[in-house]
């Protein structure tokens, strides 16, 4: 009887394994977390500079592996989500459309630019005009708003561990 008691127990812990294989890779992940404040655009400037742009945080493990990395109470951070100039939320990276939001999420298309926050243990997006000044989160990428980024120009190393561990 202990023995089934146990599979019974393990089995939704197995099914939420299953279901999460779709969203790992083995690319990794390699973020870079501000402590200053800049406007979006400012933001972006700088994320370039450093050969990347700012991050795109579109799926749940990124906003997991992220957790990790940051204090998440304290601050809110831009990342590379903007509907500035369009009708619909992209990402600068890649100017693919927004496919993941966290619940919660609160999107309006009049204030352009997006930001995460950490609320009640929870990551969400909302908001913002882009001139407003946050911390922001830049990421290796091969493109920033239709420009190479130079990948092996970055500061961001990952390393084969790490990218053996992380998913992205």
């Amino acid at each position: 009887m202990s023995q089934v008691l146990q599979i019974l127990y393990c089995l939704p812990i197995l099914l939420l394994l299953l279901l999460r294989a779709d969203e790992a890779n083995g690319k990794g992940i390699c973020l870079y977390f501000s402590e200053k404040t800049a406007s979006w655009f400012s933001a972006l400037s700088i994320c370039k500079t450093l050969h990347m742009c700012l991050a795109d945080l579109n799926t749940e493990v990124t906003l997991i592996q992220m957790k990790s990395k940051i204090n998440v109470d304290d601050y809110e951070y831009w990342f590379g989500l903007n509907a500035h100039d369009k009708p619909t939320y992209r990402y600068v990276s890649n100017n693919k459309s927004i496919e993941y939001s966290p619940h919660n999420s609160k999107l309006v298309n009049n204030e352009g630019c997006v930001f995460v926050k950490h609320q009640n243990g929870f990551f969400k997006f909302e908001s913002a005009k882009c001139r407003e000044h946050r911390r922001f989160i830049c990421t290796k990428t091969d493109e920033c708003d239709g420009v190479s980024t130079k990948p092996g120009d970055s500061n961001c190393v990952i390393t084969a561990e790490e990218r053996d561990i992380v998913a992205y």
